[in-house]
Parts: structure tokens; sequence; C-alpha cells
């Protein structure tokens, strides 16, 4: 990557950070979509530095806040989401290799299907649901963990549904992305495909996760939840839409 390719990347990772600090969800999205539409690197190295940079503000989020994490719900994604992972890290290896128009297709429907989870949030229910849908939302969250390094969307969908309080279902979140991201990082480990370069520039960008991950704790936005969601689904619509059409006309 050329030094116009990096500090680009690098301005995307502070982006991607600061909403994934002030809302929960949305680091894997934004810069996974942003990388591969501005040709900033392919998917697969994208995942990887997704996976390694999210450890690190998660890190910081959490940091003295472990009293609002449910556990139950931690550990049932987590258990059900590392099989489903491994398949997800099967998935695209195998179209990175033979299919890489069919997988930027993919990306762009998992990037505009997660935007319209984001507005079209769910109210609350009453009643706390079952062991089981946990169990499927993390299956499913840890496959498109293992694709794209983005498994927030099904388990934000999930989680609030339920009647838990809005801190302890960020943080949650948070933990179980991070959990996600270590077996990701495992898993691919395992393969031979966790690369020097892509380690050197996970380096450089750590510094502006921690500092970002800072001041999305610190100031966070003077608006409202709803009208994050909003700005949230617009651009993750638009870079979605912008991905299906460039990979459709090449």
């Amino acid at each position: 990557m050329g030094l116009t390719e990096t500090l680009m990347l690098l301005g995307v990772v502070a982006l991607a950070t600061y909403a994934q600090t002030i809302t929960g969800f949305a680091f894997g999205l934004i810069l996974m979509g942003s990388a591969v539409l501005l040709n900033l690197a392919p998917v697969a190295m994208v995942a990887i530095l997704i996976s390694i940079l999210s450890l690190f503000n998660c890190f910081v989020a959490l940091y003295r806040n472990y009293g609002n994490l449910d556990r139950q719900m931690v550990v049932l994604c987590s258990v059900s989401g590392f099989f489903t992972l491994i398949l997800g890290v099967w998935a695209l290896n195998v179209l990175s290799e033979h299919y890489v128009h069919w997988l930027q297709i993919m990306l762009g429907v998992a990037i505009i299907l997660s935007s319209l989870m984001l507005i079209f949030r769910p109210s609350p229910q009453t009643v706390r649901s079952g062991p089981g849908s946990f169990l499927f939302f993390g299956g499913l969250s840890g496959f498109m963990g293992g694709m794209f390094s983005t498994s927030g969307p099904p388990l934000v969908f999930h989680f609030y549904r339920q009647p838990v309080a809005q801190r302890v279902i960020r943080d949650s979140l948070l933990l179980i992305f991070s959990i996600n991201s270590v077996q990701r990082i495992a898993v691919v480990a395992w393969l031979g495909d966790l690369a020097l370069d892509i380690l050197l520039i996970a380096l450089t960008a750590i510094p502006v996760v921690l500092g970002f991950t800072w001041l999305g704790r610190r100031f966070p936005p003077p608006v409202s939840d709803h009208t994050l969601r909003r700005v949230a689904f617009v651009l993750l619509l638009l870079s979605g839409l912008s991905l299906c059409l460039s990979a459709l006309l090449s």
C-alpha cells in the first residue's frame, strides 16, 4: 500500500472506531465496506485487520465496565459463533480465490441488510428470549464474522429486542465481538494466512483505534441515538449499493 492508500485506510479506521464506541457496533461494517469500495485492500486482508483492531477498541471501551455484562448472553453467543465462524472463513477463502465479484456482491447485500436492521429497530420484548435464540443468532453472527469480520448485525437486532438496559447490551456486544475476533485470528493463524504485512498495517492503526475509542467515550456527539442510527443507515446503505453496482458493472 502506498502512502495515500495508507492514510485513507487510517481515516476509515478512525471513523469506524468512533462509530463503534458510541453505538456498540458498526466498526467492521464501516471499515470493510469503505476499504473495499475505495479499493484500498482485498476483502480477506481487511477482515483480518478488523479482527485485530477491534480487540483494542473493545479493550479500551470495556475498561472498568465489566459490571454491565450479561454473562449468559455472552457465553451462549460466543460458543455457537465459534463453529460457524470456521465455516465462514472457509467460504471466504473459496470465494476470494474463484468468485471475487460474487464475494463483493455478497458483502454489499450483507451491508444493505445490516443497514435495514439498524434503522428498523424492533421494540423491546416484555419477556426475555430463551437460550436457543441466542445460540441461533450467535451462530449467524459467527458466520458473518468468519466471512467479513462483521458479526454485529444479527446480534444487534436480537439483543435490542431484549428487556435489558442499553448499557448492558452495548458492553455485552463489545465483549462478544472481541471474543469473536480472538477466535477468528486463531483460525486464520492456524491456516497460515496471518501475513507480516497485515500485522504491520495493524500496528500502524492501533494508535488511531486507541485514540478515537477514548474520544468516543469522552466526547460522544450531542445527538440522539435515533439520529445516529439514521446517519449510520444512510452511509451503510449507500456503500452496500455501491459495492453491488460496481461488482455487477465489472
